[in-house]
């Protein structure tokens, strides 16, 4: 069914179906994985995006696509047609991707190790090597923020060789750096929470309406809730792209899931982190 519904829901896309923001949204959560001989099982990934989304849904934000376990392929990550363009669940088909699974981490990492994406599809585990693999933005791609709450997806020390060459119309990307002996943990809130700072939350009391929860940047919001449920030394980082170096550290800051900025053009890369 996964093809199907998700070529439904670009249509419907295409067609004008939209809320009250022109970003959209999608994610992909994987709880299980002992099917393809990988341990641990995760808890709490399905739960903690689908809070995510219902943040996002409640802000006006339309969903594109919501897949989980087998239906999350590790060519939703892999540049190339057919692949993260992909109608039925490409991770470069919507504005905003929200991935919760498992990453893969080193013990320690070193500068020229990869940065994994891991899913299980079917029996079969599958590595995505971000820096190899993942291109966002390109051909008519369509990500500008990706948001990937896993394990060691963004370790500090190689962030140039997994995390410069993915930006290709990207604007800001957001993750963890850690180690095997350091690590971020399964969590049903952290996901939810950056999920709440990002949109902000507002209630109408007598006919005003009060913003309960202000709105926070991409880059604050992370650093307010990436460190939840994580283990010591583990740290929240994020990326961002522009045409110079005040451009991106512009962008790192200020950017807003629904600023509508243009897409970045250029080699500057500036990123922030906060450590347990």
């Amino acid at each position: 069914m996964k093809r199907f519904i998700g070529a439904i829901a670009a249509m419907l896309l295409s067609l004008g179906v939209a809320g009250a923001y022109a970003q959209n949204f999608s994610t992909g959560a994987v709880n299980q994985y002992s099917t393809c001989g990988i341990t641990p099982d995760l808890d709490n990934r399905l739960e903690d995006a689908k809070r995510f989304r219902d943040w996002y849904t409640q802000a006006g934000f339309p969903l594109v696509t919501r897949w989980e376990n087998d239906d999350v392929w590790n060519t939703d990550f892999t540049d190339g047609p057919g692949k993260d363009m992909d109608p039925s669940g490409g991770s470069d088909l919507p504005n905003i991707y929200l991935f919760a699974g498992h990453g893969s981490c080193q013990n320690p990492p070193t500068a020229t190790d990869p940065d994994y994406l891991v899913t299980c599809s079917h029996g079969k585990g599958m590595f995505t090597d971000i820096g190899a693999s993942s291109r966002w933005g390109n051909a008519g791609g369509r990500l500008q923020f990706a948001f990937i709450d896993a394990s060691c997806p963004m370790d500090l020390i190689s962030i140039g060789h997994n995390w410069f060459p993915p930006f290709e119309g990207l604007h800001i990307a957001t993750g963890h750096s850690g180690t095997a002996s350091h690590d971020t943990l399964d969590s049903a809130s952290r996901s939810e929470q950056f999920a709440m700072r990002t949109t902000g939350y507002q209630t109408t009391f007598l006919g005003f309406v009060i913003s309960t929860v202000p709105a926070e940047s991409v880059a604050w919001a992370w650093m307010d809730t990436g460190l939840i449920d994580v283990e010591s030394q583990v740290c929240a980082v994020v990326v961002a792209n522009d045409a110079t170096a005040d451009a991106a550290s512009h962008r790192r800051d200020n950017e807003f899931v629904f600023s509508g900025w243009g897409n970045p053009s250029g080699n500057w890369y500036a990123w922030r982190w906060v450590c347990n």
